[in-house]
């Protein structure tokens, strides 16, 4: 019996040592309502800083939409009829723009070589309603102002016009035909400018179309006449269009003559 209890001492040792398990020391207990309420006003302080940045997001974004929305509104919708009142009023305002806020205009008149006028000024009001670019064409829907730049020295001839939105081919981009038809008339402006009879007509033509021309805005031409190849009856011209970077958009080419047999009315000495 003694000799037993000797025997179970060490098992009892090595059992304690085997069985244990070291205390861990744990963190301090928090209460769960504490932590509860640090959440919630973190979260609230947060949500409180973003409202400012949602209602400047709002506003912008806001902003771009109704901007988008005019100008769509004013792409959707047929241009204005010519002479109608906010035909009226869209002439007056391209008018402001030429006078204020065209970078060409105001160095084209600040030198002296250039002398500025008006286009058609030979023609009567009933006669214009005949023509293309003044009839069907006129408004702020079509050419919506013209104003000619001549440079007697050099013979160089630099027209400032409006294109609007009538006048498209594929939405925001003005037709091709209509460009050869602004193009046409500028070179034979300058072509006309050399020949005694102050008169002519297109013998050929030739354009290139570099870059897109957007309506709705302002474009330049820039004609000259080539004196080494140009005769009494002959005239060699060629021009570019540029938008108001400067940007050549196309480039043109033409020869006009003065028929022998056909009698064309002088266009005297205005443009």
């Amino acid at each position: 019996m003694q000799s037993r209890r000797v025997l179970q001492l060490p098992l009892r040792v090595r059992v304690q040592q085997i069985c244990w398990v070291p205390q861990v020391v744990c963190a301090p207990k928090i209460s769960v309502r504490s932590l509860y309420s640090t959440g919630a006003s973190a979260d609230s302080s947060a949500q409180s800083s973003r409202w400012p940045r949602r209602l400047i997001y709002a506003a912008v974004f806001g902003a771009l939409g109704v901007s988008a929305g005019k100008w769509m509104d004013r792409k959707v919708a047929a241009p204005p009829t010519p002479g109608s009142e906010i035909d009226k009023l869209q002439l007056q305002d391209i008018q402001q723009v030429f006078d204020r806020g065209l970078p060409i205009v105001q160095k084209l008149r600040s030198d002296p070589d250039f002398v500025e006028s008006g286009v058609y000024e030979n023609y009567s009001e009933e006669s214009k309603q005949h023509r293309l670019t003044t009839g069907p064409l006129a408004g702020s829907r079509g050419f919506g102002l013209q104003r000619v730049f001549w440079n007697e020295k050099e013979n160089q001839l630099v027209t400032v016009v409006f294109m609007g939105s009538g006048i498209e081919g594929w939405p925001t981009m003005v037709h091709g035909g209509a460009l050869g038809t602004i193009i046409d008339e500028n070179l034979g402006r300058a072509a006309l400018r050399h020949f005694p009879e102050q008169t002519g007509v297109t013998a050929n033509l030739n354009i290139n179309y570099r870059a897109p021309v957007y309506s709705d805005n302002f474009y330049s031409i820039h004609s000259t006449i080539d004196l080494d190849r140009s005769t009494d009856r002959k005239g060699y011209v060629s021009c570019t269009l540029r938008d108001m970077t400067g940007r050549a958009c196309v480039e043109a080419n033409a020869l006009f003559v003065v028929p022998k047999r056909l009698k064309l009315a002088k266009l005297g000495d205005s443009f």
